[in-house]
C-alpha cells in the first residue's frame, strides 16, 4: 500500500493519491488527472511513491500529504 504523487511535467501541478496494490500503471481515479492523461499523454506525469503504508494508517497518510 503506497501514497503516490503524479506530477504534471508541464505545468508541476501535482495528484496525491493512494493504491493498495502499488500498481505501477494506476495513475489515480479522479476525474481531473484521467482528463489530464488523456488530452496530454501519459508521457508528461511522473508518478513518485511518497510513502508505503499499512492498510490501518493509509487514509490518514494520503490526507496528510
Amino acid at each position: 500500500m503506497i501514497i503516490y504523487k503524479i506530477t504534471n511535467l508541464l505545468s508541476g501541478k501535482i495528484y496525491i493519491g493512494k493504491d493498495s496494490k502499488n500498481n505501477p500503471n494506476y495513475y489515480g481515479s479522479g476525474v481531473a488527472i484521467k482528463e489530464a492523461i488523456k488530452r496530454l499523454g501519459k508521457d508528461n506525469f511522473r508518478k513518485d511513491i511518497i510513502e508505503y503504508c499499512t492498510e490501518e494508517n493509509i487514509n490518514e497518510r494520503e490526507i496528510y500529504w
